[in-house]
């Protein structure tokens, strides 16, 4: 019965067919209540004889006990219209799997709490959508990734292992080979696993300088950018705070950074200016490289997509970088060619 009892259906039911039962009971009620009666006196041989007569119709009452069973399918029936958009929604959760996030309830009738639900409901599944899309698409190209420096590790034993005369010159251009597919293994692991961390950490945003940060991400690129003679500088006001997450923004600075000096040219220049207005921090990263062909800009931010395959990288940086920007409610742009009419500028925009 309890069980029963905290059924919706059943509750509504109840209360549908009190609301419509009592109001006949009520009125069976005065009716009894204003029952006339009729009193006669009549003479039977010497003595007077008294009758009463009560005027009530029998139709009343039957009428009264075969509105019961009325009343109680029509509660019913309006408790099975009430929650029938609550069952819709239940049966299209339940039937979702996790290979198909594909069903959507559409439920565009019924009560406006109802339908506010089912949409929210909706918008719940297209973002589960969406991540899922993202996650099997990440997969796929990690695997692409991943198995052309594991083959040219495999390859390259298997050549060094039947090399009919082997020296030690085959070997060291083996273990060269070698090397180097491991460390673009290594490297694409390593921005895998930044992506992931970036993706599972929830934001701190603390006031932070952003002036002050980029100055320390210059600092720890100048080592890099020394072996090719890159000149680095940086511009901008002396008070560009902004609540950030500062462990996410220094890396999305520092690919960009980092992004800039793989693509210079040897003895050229990278600027990194910091602008402020009301509303958000930008920090535009210039450089004098190649630049990027318009019908390649919008692939720029593809994961491992790259521009030049004689560059070192993963093709991960930018991606990430412009998660991040997304994350604080900005973005990153890219116009090539740069503000000196070669190169690229991008621009990282965070929200104040």
């Amino acid at each position: 019965m309890s069980r029963g009892w905290r059924s919706l259906r059943v509750r509504l039911a109840v209360l549908g067919f009190l609301a419509s039962y009592v109001p006949v009971l009520l009125l069976f009620g005065v009716t009894l209540v204003t029952d006339t009666e009729t009193t006669t006196l009549a003479l039977i041989g010497a003595e007077p004889v008294e009758h009463t007569t009560t005027d009530r119709s029998g139709w009343v009452t039957w009428t009264v006990l075969a509105l019961a069973p009325v009343a109680a399918g029509l509660a019913w029936w309006w408790a099975g219209r009430a929650v029938g958009p609550i069952d819709r929604i239940r049966r299209v959760v339940e039937e979702i799997e996790g290979a198909d996030l594909s069903r959507r309830t559409g439920l565009d009738r019924g009560p406006t709490e109802l339908v506010s639900l089912a949409a929210s409901f909706d918008a719940m599944l297209d973002r589960l959508e969406r991540a899922a899309d993202t996650q099997r698409q990440l997969i796929e190209e990690t695997s692409h990734e991943l198995r052309i420096p594991l083959a040219v590790l495999v390859t390259n034993a298997e050549v060094l292992l039947t090399h009919p005369e082997p020296t030690v010159e085959v070997y060291r251009k083996g273990l060269e080979r070698s090397r180097t597919a491991a460390v673009r293994l290594r490297a694409t692991l390593d921005e895998l696993l930044v992506d992931a961390r970036g993706r599972a950490r929830v934001l701190d945003r603390q006031p932070a300088e952003l002036t002050a940060i980029v100055g320390r991400v210059l600092e720890d690129a100048g080592v890099l950018a020394a072996k090719r003679r890159i000149r680095l500088s940086v511009g901008g006001p002396a008070d560009a705070s902004c609540a950030v997450d500062e462990p996410t923004v220094r890396r999305a600075v520092t690919n960009l950074v980092d992004n800039a000096i793989r693509y210079a040219p040897a003895g050229s220049a990278v600027r990194v200016d910091v602008k402020a207005t009301d509303s958000e921090v930008a920090v535009l990263v210039t450089d004098h490289g190649p630049g990027v062909p318009a019908d390649e800009q919008e692939r720029v931010f593809q994961r491992f997509w790259r521009s030049r395959r004689d560059v070192p990288g993963t093709g991960l940086g930018l991606a990430i970088a412009r998660q991040i920007a997304l994350a604080h409610g900005g973005d990153l742009t890219l116009r090539s060619p740069g503000p000196d009419g070669d190169g690229c500028e991008f621009r990282l925009t965070l929200r104040r």
